[in-house]
């Protein structure tokens, strides 16, 4: 019985030590696949995850997650889906092409883009911070950074439409102005048909900007039949659109398949204010070296279980297309 004895205790000790080793060896695997270059630069994303129905997607792990740069895994370090403030600028195009046919059209108008703008800033997170600039032969800073809703809805009623269309210019400063803004997260909405006839910075410019920053743009422009049957119009929508999709945020010029009107500014604005408050914040880095002052393409998706529900499968995700490395 004593030989059985230690012969039982000495096979306890021995598994009990392989268990261990397997344990370790797996343990230092992990933290291995965790590890990643010295001095690897970190990329925060802001991501909208969306249904089909369009409704926003909150709740889902890191491990909902794939994300890829320049088609090779990258590590998440941080995810939040937290409703946390944001510096807004605010830009809005008060040239003459936004004038409408007639004073009376354009005061109408005007009056309902500061009953949109009014409700925008009664949705969003209280905490944001604000600027609003107007723009037509050149850029005009109407209210520096406040948190104060009234005073940039009373500011407002000081834009009048008139003269060239300095556009690239006003985005240019407000896309640097946005770097002093109290908050981490960054965003600027743009009322615009698009059109450009006397900036100083050129279009390749404010895009390579956008490309060097984590400013969200959001574009709104409620077009009428000349917009569609012009290539002015045609083309100002497609800026409007490129630089949108380029710093993940989006471009509201249609309801579907018809162009958006003026009566659907509410429905436009409260989706910037709510999807601002429901996205995910997310921290990446390189699983490997890549090259500083390059281009580096991101990609985002969302891989559900099996199990799944319907309305969690075929999700949208939207983010910012890349970064400069550093």
């Amino acid at each position: 019985m004593d030989i059985s004895y230690k012969t039982i205790i000495l096979l306890t000790i021995l598994i009990a030590h392989a268990l261990t080793s397997i344990a370790a060896k797996e343990s230092a695997q992990q933290s291995q696949s965790q590890v990643y270059p010295k001095n690897a630069e970190r990329v925060l994303l802001n991501v909208t995850v969306t249904n089909k129905a369009g409704g926003f997607v909150v709740g889902l792990k890191p491990s909902d997650f794939e994300i890829s740069i320049d088609k090779k895994p990258a590590h998440i370090i941080s995810l939040s889906n937290a409703d946390s403030p944001v510096s807004v600028g605010i830009l809005f195009d008060s040239s003459g092409s936004m004038a409408g046919r007639s004073e009376k059209t354009a005061t109408k108008n005007f009056a309902v883009l500061r009953q949109a703008l009014r409700q925008f800033l009664e949705l969003s997170n209280q905490s944001n911070d604000y600027f609003l600039l107007g723009f037509n032969i050149k850029p005009q800073l109407l209210v520096d950074w406040t948190s104060d809703r009234l005073t940039i809805v009373d500011k407002f009623n000081d834009l009048h439409l008139y003269g060239n269309t300095a556009l690239y210019d006003a985005c240019y400063l407000a896309v640097d102005k946005l770097q002093s803004g109290r908050h981490a997260k960054r965003a600027l909405v743009l009322i615009s048909d698009g059109q450009d006839n006397i900036s100083q910075y050129s279009f390749n410019e404010l895009r390579e900007l956008l490309r060097e920053t984590d400013v969200l743009l959001y574009s709104i422009h409620f077009p009428d039949d000349a917009d569609l049957g012009s290539s002015f119009g045609i083309e100002g929508l497609g800026v409007l659109d490129e630089l949108s999709s380029l710093s993940g945020g989006r471009a509201f010029f249609t309801k579907g398949v018809t162009p958006l009107r003026l009566k659907d500014a509410n429905t436009v604005f409260e989706n910037i204010a709510t999807e601002l408050r429901n996205q995910y914040t997310i921290s990446i880095v390189p699983n490997d070296s890549i090259v500083n002052n390059k281009w580096h393409k991101i990609k985002v998706k969302v891989n559900m279980p099996p199990g799944a529900p319907r309305q969690m499968k075929d999700l949208a995700v939207r983010t910012r297309e890349g970064f400069y490395a550093h």
